[in-house]
């Protein structure tokens, strides 16, 4: 569940002109993933975590108790269920039977769990512990310990409902209490981490002078009003009732599920202001399926990824299939045993459900192959396969995939079938040939292209764009278009990929016209769109169009307050810190900037790329030696990343240490031969050193690792200019124009050699 470095969650590139030697690419809001951390609390007064008042009364029901009178039998069912018991007080009614004197050895730490005169103890190498709360039902439970500052910390050993025994949720991962992601850092604060899932109407109430938390809630878990609305904590007084009967109006399906995506979904939070029956994306920004530490390409959950967007991608939420199809909200479980099939055969047996049509009709005698009864006869087991996560929490996707083992085979993406026989001899190539023999050519669907072009584009293959733009073209779900274009941002330069982004930018779909309108800022002529979408009814996109015009927006402004208040509202996180800092960077307050991105690394200090955030920014303060000292720390962090040598090299270059520029590129290209900048910047020294040939040779590599920029058949057409070869001059750059029509540095040049231009 938690990264050991909030780095390992982030998607984007930093880069800028000093370390790339192209045009900069700011972090943008696709960062807004996820929460961040450091250590325990460093500077915070040494105060702890305290429980207010009204979250001291016995039991997790204190507010929606009120609701038992008119509903008993719901009520009942709600209250051992997984939402009311999302998070409660810890005591030995419940507790006690984990808390006998067990142990438990995780890496580098000895944990024992007693009672001692009547109090619940953790003591973790040594030090003695309060489990004030615990979060979690089945199949593990959690519990918290009061830091100072404020902050409650999630501790990393949890009791396992089923096996009666403590573990270790971080097995094999031996974090210490420098990682964000050790269960002292802030990788695992409570307060920011689960506690707006975990309770309801919460609120963090983060000091950022003293880098503290004073956390309220209205009541533990989730309770009747966090779904239903209401006023939370005070009874109408004509009714006795937390809803205003006769100002409440009836939620429709697509409020009800934005109402469960908050919780059930991978998101960047813009506040905590969420109330049922809100837009989903006027407080929180979906991760996408655009970072392949997050999903395969085909869309199957690789990380935790809590469900929301798999099933938005599939077919069945295309569709319009919601949560509350399949699963009863007051038991928090399906509505029917899986064993039986009964929750997809109520819409498979007929084509319908009553509000859902058009469901493929499955006989389930013939449709599954496996025997009645067995687990290769449950739908779920096909298409629904499971993840484990937190070490014994298996969750099952919901992208209701085909099982396709051709894909396994070719990208080494998971297929349903071996998933089941992962125990038995049966190999890819079986799986393969008996789902051929089974389905023939129904198989080769539409998705295994996509399939195929987002992955070359998660394997960073210049030549991947031209693949994306062919399934975009034939794709209908917004979900999956949305990935699209943010996985086409590298390219966002490009006509086409712009062309694109500026039909979307007028789509229906919020999270579609987000993700184009994040792609505008990177093409000239958008300012129309950009002015379009900084009015936008949803804050998603009025947001990506602030972060697109951060350098001329009006702080003073609607919109610029609001980028402000967002942003700040996850500076107590290494990203957030980052971006607070990088937007101040991007408006000419480079010490301001300085500031917070210093303090994203203090917030998380094993994070290389927190480390080259300081090193980009330092370059861009004209202070290489520092910057080249954050690179050499980043690399030590991440020794098998060709990037950092290669910043490194250009770093050593602006120094005019040529000799270990040189060095440095080599390296890189030891580690990765096909980094074309690499190879470009290393015939650019090259070029600057007289050794004109092998700049020609290196310039020649970078092209075909990249064939696509411009930029190296130009550079290698003015060495061979200062060569004396006017004819190899001319085709080289010809071939800069054929990339890209108009290139002007090309021109100039053939006016130069006084050649006609093509």
């Amino acid at each position: 569940m938690y990264p050991k470095s909030e780095s390992s969650s982030a998607s984007g590139d930093v880069r800028t002109r000093w370390a790339s030697g192209g045009s900069r690419a700011a972090l943008g809001l696709a960062a807004f993933l996820g929460s961040c951390g450091g250590d325990e609390g460093d500077g915070s007064p040494p105060v702890e975590a305290t429980l207010p008042a009204a979250a001291s009364q016995p039991g997790v029901e204190a507010v929606s108790r009120l609701c038992r009178d008119c509903h008993p039998e719901i009520y009942e069912t709600w209250l051992e269920s997984q939402h009311g018991l999302a998070n409660r007080l810890a005591g030995p009614r419940r507790d006690a039977p984990f808390f006998a004197g067990q142990t438990l050895r995780t890496g580098v730490e000895d944990w024992l769990f007693r009672k001692e005169d009547g109090e619940l103890q953790i003591v973790n190498n040594g030090k003695v512990h309060r489990p004030d709360m615990a979060i979690g039902e089945s199949p593990l439970v959690q519990y918290l310990i009061p830091f100072k500052g404020g902050r409650w910390q999630t501790t990393s050993a949890a009791w396992d409902t089923g096996k009666k025994k403590w573990f270790d949720m971080l097995a094999g991962d031996d974090r210490t209490s420098i990682d964000w992601g050790h269960w002292t850092g802030r990788g695992m604060t409570w307060n920011v981490q689960c506690a707006w899932c975990h309770m309801t109407g919460f609120r963090k109430n983060y000091d950022e002078e003293t880098d503290s938390y004073a956390s309220e809630w209205n009541e533990m878990g989730i309770g009747c009003t966090m779904c239903h609305g209401g006023v939370e904590s005070s009874p109408h007084p004509e009714t006795g009732c937390l809803i205003d009967l006769e100002g409440h109006r009836r939620l429709g399906q697509g409020q009800i599920l934005d109402g469960c995506a908050t919780c059930h979904s991978r998101r960047g939070e813009f506040d905590e202001e969420f109330r049922i029956g809100d837009v989903y994306g006027d407080h929180y920004q979906l991760a996408l399926a655009s970072a392949p530490h997050l999903y395969y390409p085909d869309g199957q959950i690789r990380d935790e990824v809590y469900v929301y967007l798999s099933l938005r991608m599939s077919t069945m939420g295309h569709a319009g299939v919601t949560c509350l199809d399949c699963h009863d909200a007051h038991q928090a479980e399906v509505k029917f045993p899986l064993g039986t099939n009964a929750v997809c055969i109520q819409c498979h047996a007929t084509g319908t459900n009553g509000r859902i049509e058009g469901a493929p009709v499955v006989d389930l005698a013939t449709h599954s192959r496996h025997e009645p009864g067995s687990t290769g006869s449950l739908c779920v087991e096909c298409h629904m396969t499971h993840t484990v996560y937190m070490g014994n929490d298996p969750r099952r996707d919901h992208g209701f995939h085909i099982p396709d083992p051709l894909l396994t085979g070719e990208l080494g993406i998971p297929n349903a079938c071996n998933k089941c026989h992962e125990h038995e001899k049966e190999s890819v190539e079986w799986a393969i040939k008996a789902a051929d023999d089974w389905w023939k050519e129904k198989m080769n669907r539409p998705e295994r292209a996509r399939t195929r072009a987002v992955a070359r584009a998660f394997e960073g293959e210049r030549d991947a764009l031209e693949p994306l733009l062919e399934v975009y073209s034939v794709e209908e779900k917004p979900f999956w278009r949305a990935n699209l274009l943010q996985i086409m941002q590298p390219w966002a330069s490009d006509a086409r990929v712009r062309d694109l982004a500026r039909v979307a930018a007028r789509h229906d779909e919020p999270a579609l016209r987000a993700a184009a309108t994040a792609l505008l800022e990177y093409s000239p002529g958008n300012e129309d769109l950009l002015a379009a979408a900084a009015t936008d009814p949803v804050k998603e996109v009025r947001l990506a169009a602030a972060w697109a015009m951060r350098r001329e927006l009006d702080t003073g402004s609607p919109l610029g307050k609001e980028l402000a208040a967002t942003i700040a509202h996850g500076s107590d996180q290494p990203l957030g810190a980052h971006r607070r800092g990088r937007l101040a960077a991007d408006r000419g307050d480079l010490r301001e900037a300085e500031r917070w991105i210093r303090r994203a690394v203090e917030y998380d200090r094993t994070s290389a790329g927190g480390r080259e955030a300081y090193a980009v920014l330092l370059g861009e303060m004209n202070r290489p030696r520092e910057a080249l000292e954050q690179l050499r720390a980043a690399a030590r962090l991440n020794p098998d990343n060709a990037r950092y040598p290669y910043l490194m090299a250009l770093t050593q270059a602006e120094l005019r240490r040529e000799r270990e520029a040189e060095k440095l590129l080599r390296r890189t290209l030891e580690m990765d031969p096909r980094y074309d900048r690499a190879w470009y910047n290393l015939g650019l020294l090259f070029a600057g050193q007289e050794r004109l040939e092998e700049a020609v040779e290196a310039i020649r590599k970078a092209e075909a690792a990249n064939p696509r920029s411009p930029e190296y058949p130009f550079a290698r057409a003015t060495v061979h200019s200062r060569m004396g070869e006017p004819a190899n001059a001319a085709q080289a750059a010809r071939r800069a124009l054929e990339i890209q029509p108009g290139f002007p540095p090309a021109l100039q040049l053939l006016q130069r050699l006084r050649i006609p231009s093509p």
